[in-house]
Formats: C-alpha cells, sequence, structure tokens
C-alpha cells in the first residue's frame, strides 16, 4: 500500500492513466462480453460496480474519504436539486429548438419515451421494470463515473499540475471512455470504419465538454452533487426522450445534445467565473481589514 501510494503522489498523471486503463478492461469485458445493455436490464452495471470498489481501494491507499473527493454530508440534497434543474433546464431548451425547426420543415415531430428494449408509450407489463433498471444503473453509472473523473483523478492530478491542465487530462480521458459504444457497432458490423469514426470524434467532443462543464460545477460549488445529479438527469433524458420526424428517428440528436451541453456549459463557466472573483473579493477584504 505505502509503495501504491508513493507512485501515485510522484506520478499522478501516470497513474490516472493506469487506474483508467484497469477501469477500461471491465468496461471493454462487459461492452464486448456480457453485452449487459443488451439484455432485460437495458444498462451495463458491472463495470461501474468494479469502478466503485476501484475507487474504494485507491481511496484507502491515499487515507481518504468520499467526501474528501466531493461527496460531501453538507447541502448534498441542495446540489443534487441544483444539479436536476440545470439538466432539465438546457435541455428542454434543446428539445423546445429541434421540435420547432422540424415543425417549420414540416416534418411533423412528436416525443416517444422509448428505449432500446422497452417502449413506454405502449402497454409493457416490464415497462415500470425497464424504468427502475435505467434509473438504478445510472445512479452506479454517475456515482462511478464523477467520482473518477470528477473526484478522484482531478485531485490526484493536482497534486502535480494546475486545475486546467487537471480538468483537461480528466475530461479527455472521459471522452475516450465513451470510445468503447462506437467500437462494438463496428466489430458487430453495424458500422462501417468512417462512420466508426465519425460517431467516435462526436462522442469524444460531446464527452469532453461535459467533463470540462462538470469539473467547473465541481470546483465552483465544491460538491460533487450537482454535477451527479446533471449528468445522471442528462442519460436518463438521452436515454428515454426520443423525437420522431418524417425526417426519420432521432436525426438531429446530436444537434440537440451539442446544444444542451455548450449552452450549459457557458452557464456554469460564469457560475465559476462569479464565484471565483467572490472569493477573490473576500481574500481582498480580509487583507485590508488586517
Amino acid at each position: 500500500m505505502n509503495r501504491l501510494k508513493k507512485f501515485i503522489t510522484l506520478n499522478p498523471l501516470l497513474a490516472c492513466v493506469a487506474i483508467y486503463a484497469i477501469c477500461y478492461f471491465f468496461r471493454l469485458i462487459e461492452y464486448l462480453v456480457l453485452r449487459t445493455d443488451e439484455s432485460i436490464f437495458g444498462e451495463n452495471l458491472v463495470h461501474k460496480i468494479a469502478g466503485i470498489a476501484i475507487i474504494f481501494i485507491i481511496l484507502r491507499t491515499l487515507h481518504l474519504r468520499w467526501r474528501d473527493i466531493g461527496f460531501r454530508s453538507k447541502h448534498w440534497l441542495k446540489g443534487i436539486g441544483l444539479g436536476l434543474c440545470l439538466g432539465a433546464f438546457f435541455y428542454i431548451i434543446a428539445y423546445a429548438v429541434e421540435l420547432v425547426v422540424l415543425y417549420y420543415q414540416g416534418a411533423n415531430p412528436v416525443l416517444k419515451l422509448t428505449t432500446d428494449n422497452f417502449s413506454l408509450t405502449k402497454s409493457n407489463d416490464f415497462v415500470s421494470i425497464g424504468i427502475g433498471f435505467i434509473i438504478l444503473f445510472n445512479i452506479f453509472n454517475t456515482w462511478m463515473e464523477e467520482g473518477l473523473f470528477r473526484g478522484l483523478f482531478v485531485r490526484i492530478l493536482q497534486r502535480k499540475y494546475t486545475f486546467a491542465k487537471a480538468i483537461f487530462a480528466s475530461a479527455l480521458l472521459f471522452g475516450l471512455w465513451h470510445l468503447a459504444m462506437p467500437l462494438r457497432a463496428f466489430l458487430d458490423g453495424k458500422l462501417s470504419l468512417s462512420g466508426m469514426l465519425l460517431l467516435s470524434v462526436s462522442y469524444v467532443l460531446f464527452s469532453f465538454v461535459a467533463g470540462i462543464k462538470l469539473s467547473l460545477l465541481y470546483k465552483a460549488t465544491g460538491s460533487l452533487w450537482p454535477g451527479l445529479a446533471e449528468h445522471f438527469l442528462t442519460n436518463i433524458i438521452i436515454n428515454l426522450i426520443h423525437v420522431e420526424s418524417a425526417q426519420g428517428y432521432d436525426n438531429l440528436r446530436s444537434i440537440r445534445i451539442a446544444l444542451a451541453q455548450l449552452l450549459s456549459l457557458v452557464f456554469v463557466y460564469m457560475i465559476f467565473t462569479y464565484m471565483k472573483r467572490r472569493d477573490k473579493s473576500k481574500v481582498a477584504q480580509s487583507d485590508n481589514y488586517s
């Protein structure tokens, strides 16, 4: 344990990459072999549980607790409420813009509540089970990803690097984390090589932007709860709410997600800069009084 702690302390970037590689190994096993998301569960869980266990081991090694990486008990409910409001507000705008554009194009858009395995607009005995799995598994999903990328990685990287460099590295790893999905689609013959590359670029870019936003939100609030809640709701919305029109099924999905992510990034950046200026003002006032 002492040798591992020393390695993490002296080589923070290499340590994060090593931890990431172990987590990615479990992710690929589940995506390419177990394929839990293609079963009745409709989501992946095994590599999320493995990731949470790995975070726990690293925290014990560094003599840290979960609250030390952002899972603070103080104002946690307020933080969750903030994150849910943030996620809902900007996706409402994104869906509204998409529906208006399609409507004026004469495409007659309608919202559909569906998943890969269930139709939520039809009578189905498994609907409540399917929704339950999506909600439950996304709790583990966001717990693991926020704890790993925003909580653990940013804290470890800041031992040696600036906050800006730490969140850039964390967001890049978070973006690459999502390459497993287009890779599987390519290996299954559902995507051509060019299609996989195009989808991979969009996945990495969207996830990178989301990673920067969530790191800034964590820094501004001092808690992972707002980002976890926003991340959770975003996943639920993307998985369940779709747009069907005469032009096809979710044909503007990438634009919708990009719009929601960019708008929320701008908003969170504004909060971050405001909090930063406020903190500097407090320090200046304190120095003046002293």
